[in-house]
Order: C-alpha cells, then sequence, then structure tokens
C-alpha cells in the first residue's frame, strides 16, 4: 500500500505540473499482479492503477 501511495502522489504532482518528472524507487510495479489477482508478493499493480485514477480524475487519456 505504501508504495502504491507514493506512486499515486508522485503521478498526481508531475500530472498536475507541481513537479516537472518523477521518479519512484519503489518494488516493481506490480509485475506479478494481474488484473484481479495478487501473485508473489505484488499485491496491487501501482502502474495500473496510478493510470486508471489520472484517467478518472484528471481526464488524462494517454500515459506512456
Amino acid at each position: 500500500r505504501t508504495a502504491v501511495g507514493c506512486l499515486l502522489e508522485l503521478a498526481f504532482k508531475v500530472a498536475e505540473g507541481e513537479l516537472k518528472n518523477g521518479f519512484a524507487v519503489i518494488r516493481p510495479p506490480g509485475h506479478h499482479a494481474e488484473e484481479s489477482t495478487a501473485m508473489g508478493f505484488c499485491f496491487f499493480n501501482s502502474v495500473a492503477i496510478s493510470a486508471k485514477l489520472l484517467q478518472q480524475r484528471l481526464s488524462v487519456g494517454r500515459i506512456l
């Protein structure tokens, strides 16, 4: 949860222009987690969660 929270805070600050860019030093971004299933040590796919929330809350269309 901490990794997801850190990434969300960073992503929103960059998307809103508070920061020019950022780099999250966190565990790998849920590379084992499936859409609805946790696997290995990956309980959340932090990148997918961040992308979805940016699209929903800030109407961001495309995310690289």
